[in-house]
């Protein structure tokens, strides 16, 4: 036998070997420095992303997802394309509803995928085992990423992260093979445009494609067939992506990025401390927090030597991309770290000069850079030894500031603390203490969140909500005429079902009524300005046109005209029954449970779905919709409403009845459920 053949056998053996290794240290590093964020809450954008985004929830159409900005069950809206998140959602919502434990273990075991694939991207740069896992477990658990991973928002950073590493390992592979060299090209080509659908950043990824290739294979770059089979393809993926952006995909924002205030020279001039800043908090990861503020020069000095650190900089860059006699590593890694950075650094206009999710790609290559040197300046056993201690360290500061997004109070209040004018911490520290019952502490925030930016439709539109909670109606409705003249067209018809329950609420039910059809004529798909306004058609006594808004609620339910004037008659039939109908939660769950009653199944698991698209945590809803879903045949899903259901109350004794039927049907329970 060939002696070549069983040496290179035994090498890939070998390898094998080290990268299942490096995969478990990898999972192991990462599962315990964020392990205690298991137990954290939703926290600032979670409530508009994850707890109120209706995409996530009931039967929305892939189409529906593929076609909505990220922000699509706000007020304000955005113009962030991200569908894949809001996919990574909705599958989290299937297994786990509202339980934030879920998505907080998806975010881990996203932040597993991009560790270990950083590390096969550094294994195929440097050849060196080493470097690749110190890198990577540096990556793995820097305090930096906790608002990419312990921040249940911040996932696009990962999704990103995981597509555009697939797509450039790929690449290289695909460069390096004779052997299925059009499929690795091909994948990478889809991995890119997956990492499109994560996040906007992605777009200029075609620069590293380029970078790489000028580094490691500037001969074959220089052939202009090479560069237009391969990496053409990337920026004329991008170009179109670009292009899908600003003809179709152009969402309409109320509030623009915070930095169009800002004219240009100011943030170029800035830019120094921005990078100085970006530095520091990659050196010495210390006082970490979200909304950050930065002091921009105001005197000639200040101006001065601003431009003078600028220049500095740029002489230095240029210096460091063109060195590149001895090592093209450290160029390539330097134009990678610039490639990901620039974007999101201020020069363009975006919602912040700095914020620390902003480094999540860019620190790859911080972390091969120290990696390296220690590698090479160090023996072994002191090498590993010191990254051993660095990787402890990064981990317990990280496992420190898991603790800071535990209690929403503490984190906001951090947060002004540090950056007493963001706006942004004053509004959410307003809803949570709301939340809390807290009225008085929650308008005082709002309104200085209002004197920060007045025109900040979040804190004004939260101000009208919480004087409709307090009773202060006439508050809440001069509040909502401010809101109602800066709504986008998009948020019209909410904006008018709000104004309308103030009226319906001080029994003005004309106007309430006007206001109801206002706003079901500006949005049509609002489900819920149905039910409100069969209220008033019922107050006024027409049993008949409120049974008919009624099921003109149930988005999702399409009777067969036969059957429409049986389930007209029930619903009068309940309406007159003098139950209760203002709770809009309970009275979903009665029709749900009368349209089971009667063999009904599909139209009760409608009907329950409303009402848990209102109170999520309504065991008897969850039980009666698990129960929905049994009649149907479809226990798995069954299952998972029961488990649910006993989650929320764990005595809820005819859930607890209903899994231990299916434990003694099916031996695999726990398996398959």
């Amino acid at each position: 036998m060939n002696i070549a053949v069983l040496k290179g056998d035994k090498f890939k053996r070998s390898r094998k070997k080290i990268f299942i290794l490096s995969f478990i240290l990898i999972a192991v590093c990462v599962f315990l420095a964020y392990s205690n964020s298991l137990t954290n809450p939703f926290i600032w954008d979670d409530a508009a992303l994850v707890v109120g985004n209706p995409l996530i929830k009931g039967e929305t159409s892939l189409k529906k997802i593929l076609t909505s900005d990220l922000y699509y069950g706000t007020t304000t809206g955005s113009n962030f394309y991200r569908p894949l998140q809001t996919l990574s959602y909705r599958l989290d919502y299937f297994f786990w509803q509202l339980d934030p434990k879920g998505y907080h273990l998806t975010n881990i075991f996203l932040q597993v995928i991009v560790s270990f694939l950083s590390f096969l991207w550094v294994y195929l740069l440097l050849r060196n085992p080493l470097v690749s896992l110190a890198a990577s477990l540096l990556f793995a658990v820097c305090p930096l990423h906790t608002e990419a991973v312990t921040y249940i928002s911040g996932r696009a950073e990962m999704l990103m992260g995981i597509f555009l590493l697939s797509s450039f390992i790929l690449f290289i592979k695909s460069e390096n093979t004779s052997k299925g060299k059009f499929i690795f090209y091909l994948f990478s080509l889809l991995s890119f445009i997956l990492a499109l659908l994560s996040k906007e950043l992605s777009a200029i990824f075609p620069l590293a494609i380029f970078s790489y290739g000028f580094y490691y294979a500037k001969e074959k770059l220089k052939n202009f067939v090479y560069f237009l089979k391969t990496v053409l393809p990337f920026f004329v993926i991008s170009a179109l992506y670009v292009l899908l952006r600003v003809l179709l995909l152009n969402f309409m924002t109320l509030r623009p990025a915070a930095l169009t205030r800002v004219p240009f020279l100011i943030r170029l001039t800035v830019f120094p401390k921005v990078f100085l800043t970006y530095l520091r908090l990659l050196i010495f990861p210390v006082d970490l927090h979200m909304s950050r503020e930065l002091i921009r020069p105001t005197s000639f000095f200040g101006y001065f030597f601003a431009w003078f650190a600028l220049g500095s900089i740029v002489i230095f860059v240029f210096y460091c991309l063109h060195n590149k006699k001895r090592y093209r590593q450290a160029p390539f890694l330097l134009s990678w770290f610039l490639i990901f950075l620039l974007p999101q650094s201020g020069l363009w206009p975006i919602n912040a000069f700095v914020a620390e999710h902003f480094l999540y790609l860019s620190s790859l290559s911080f972390f091969i850079a120290v990696a390296a040197l220690l590698y090479r300046f160090l023996r072994r056993p002191l090498f590993i030894l010191t990254v051993v201690c660095l990787v402890f360290f990064y981990g317990i500061l990280t496992f420190s500031r898991n603790y800071e997004w535990s209690d929403p109070m503490v984190f906001f209040q951090r947060i002004i603390k540090f950056s007493p004018s963001s706006f942004q911490a004053h509004n959410n520290l307003g809803l949570h203490y709301q939340h809390r019952g807290l009225y008085e502490a929650a308008q005082l925030e709002y309104k200085k969140a209002l004197e920060i930016m007045p025109d900040l439709l979040e804190a004004r539109s939260n101000l009208a909500d919480l004087y409709f909670k307090m009773g202060r109606l006439e508050d809440a409705l001069r509040e909502y005429a401010v809101v109602e003249k800066t709504a986008p067209g998009s948020k019209a018809g909410e904006v008018q079902n709000n104004i309308a329950a103030i009226y319906e609420m001080q029994k003005a039910w004309d106007k309430a009524f006007d206001r109801y059809r206002l706003a079901l004529q500006l949005d049509p798909d609002l489900d819920f300005t149905h039910f409100n306004l069969a209220r008033i058609y019922f107050a006024k006594g027409d049993v008949s046109k409120a049974a008919e808004e009624v099921l003109n609620s149930l988005s999702g339910l399409e009777p067969p005209e036969e059957k429409k004037p049986l389930f007209l008659e029930w619903i009068k039939g309940y309406l007159g029954s003098g139950k209760y109908h203002a709770c809009a939660t309970t009275f979903y769950n009665d029709l749900g449970v009368l349209f089971a009653r009667q063999g009904y199944f599909d139209e009760a698991i409608v009907a329950f779905q409303k009402a848990l698209e209102l109170e999520p945590r309504y065991s008897d809803a969850r039980f009666n919709l698990g129960l929905s879903y049994w009649k149907k045949g479809l226990k798995a899903r069954a299952a998972q409403e029961f488990k649910y259901a006993l989650k929320i109350n764990p005595g809820h004794l005819q859930a607890k009845a209903m899994l231990d039927k299916i434990k003694k049907e099916n031996l695999f329970f726990e398996m398959f459920y």
